[in-house]
């Protein structure tokens, strides 16, 4: 009986482990995806109708669309 209590307390610590091991790694994947998502700014160009992205920090006087080269601002909800 002494042997079989040990044998459940590894092998629950060792479940234990690897669902937080689990946990803390996907949870490291998601914030990194996040991150990149959030710092895209997104434009639609007055001109083309169409929709782009750029990852600048700094896009303050604009940012030129890709397809008719129009000068859009960073769309703001």
């Amino acid at each position: 009986m002494h042997a079989f209590t040990w044998f459940l307390i590894l092998y629950s610590g060792s479940a234990l482990v690897g669902v937080t091991a689990l946990w803390f790694f996907y949870d490291r994947k998601d914030r990194r995806s996040f991150e990149a998502r959030r710092r895209q700014k997104v434009f639609h160009c007055v001109r083309c109708g169409g929709l782009y992205s750029v990852t600048k920090a700094n896009v303050s006087e604009g940012e030129p669309c890709p397809d008719c080269d129009y000068k859009n601002y960073e769309l703001s909800y």
